[in-house]
């Protein structure tokens, strides 16, 4: 699963990048993440966890689940099996070639699944270079992990970032700034930390705010430019931040 908010890690960073994201658990899931499209392969596994071995119960479990796209239009991928899965046979699909439309991707394991699951999508060596939209993520204290947000209060620490990936998986020196423009105005210039993600394979560019500057209530835009290569990419969200929390 997407680890919490950044370690030390260089500004810029020269490594052989394609776009992935990797989850796994034992229970229900739900997450949103951007795909920049094009040619991935899809995997997804599920076996009985091995802390079952000794239990004279639940020798078998539950799992499904869909992955699906949700924006700009709906296409859903259920996978899964309604048949419980023993010890002898897990479930397994893939790595299956798959060709995906850039959007907003939705991946839900539900609450009744409890096998020991695994899900990849990774892109391909065919694809070239991009940048996906920029995405806040906010630590829910229910769930105990960054989720992603429209909205922050003063004091918060949220986490920007944007999957990436080179040309054609090459290796290449990657580097970016991170904008916050409010008003029409930009008020605030960072460097961006870009690379592997700890804990995850996904490679980001990624930066780690809190606010204290009420001149920054309201609408704000973040506006990342990330150099891949010789290329220039832009790639920008939106965010608003309040006076007191809300519900993000």
């Amino acid at each position: 699963m997407r680890r919490a908010l950044i370690a030390t890690l260089f500004a810029a960073a020269s490594a052989h990048a394609g776009e992935s994201f990797v989850y796994q658990g034992t229970s229900g899931f739900s997450t949103s993440f951007y795909l920049i499209g094009g040619n991935y392969q899809l995997y997804v596994s599920a076996k009985r966890p091995v802390t079952y071995a000794t239990a004279a119960a639940a020798k078998e479990c539950l799992f499904n689940g869909v992955f699906e796209r949700v924006s700009p239009t709906h296409e859903a991928m259920p996978f899964g099996t309604s048949v419980r899965i023993g010890s002898i046979v897990p479930y397994k699909l893939g790595p299956t070639p798959i060709t995906l439309a850039a959007g907003l991707y939705h991946l839900m394991i539900p609450p009744l699944a409890d096998c020991d699951w695994h899900f990849i999508v990774e892109s391909t060596p065919a694809n070239a270079a991009g940048l996906a939209p920029v995405t806040m993520l906010k630590r829910d204290p229910t769930l105990g992990r960054l989720m992603p947000a429209a909205s922050a209060a003063l004091g918060d620490t949220v986490l920007f970032y944007a999957a990436y990936r080179t040309d054609h998986g090459a290796a290449a020196a990657v580097s970016g700034t991170l904008q916050i423009i409010h008003d029409g105005q930009i008020v605030k210039t960072v460097p961006l930390i870009t690379g592997v993600e700890p804990g995850a394979w996904a490679t980001t560019a990624r930066l780690e705010l809190s606010f204290s500057d009420r001149k920054l209530l309201g609408e704000n835009t973040i506006k990342f430019i990330v150099k891949i290569g010789s290329t220039e990419f832009t790639s920008a969200g939106e965010f608003k931040l309040t006076a007191t929390p809300g519900p993000g």
